[in-house]
């Protein structure tokens, strides 16, 4: 499921938000409170790093990867999972600020 970046920010302390972008991306900037998940280690990480009922938000840069990495968690049993529409790049468009990746 999407969801568009204004109802994530406004609701961003719902969901453990995974940022499913690659190591040398995270420079660019995380969501608030983001796990850094590669999507390339999405499916060996997610069982130590996520609670399976809890509400889990998706992102990269642009939608692709968390798309298929929504993919992946449901068949992990991952149920309550959705993906920022549009990623990073529609959050940083809409003027809302990033964390540090420090």
């Amino acid at each position: 499921m999407n969801l568009d970046v204004r109802t994530a920010y406004q609701t961003l302390e719902r969901y453990q938000v995974v940022d499913v972008r690659e190591p040398h991306e995270w420079a660019e900037g995380l969501l608030p409170g983001a796990l850094r998940l590669p999507l390339s280690k999405l499916e060996q990480l997610a069982p130590l790093y996520l609670e399976r009922e809890a509400p889990t938000l998706l992102y990269c840069r642009s939608g692709n990867r968390s798309q298929e990495a929504l993919k992946t968690l449901q068949r992990l049993g991952y149920r309550r999972v959705w993906q920022l529409e549009g990623g990073i790049k529609a959050w940083r468009e809409a003027g809302i600020p990033c964390a540090s990746p420090i």
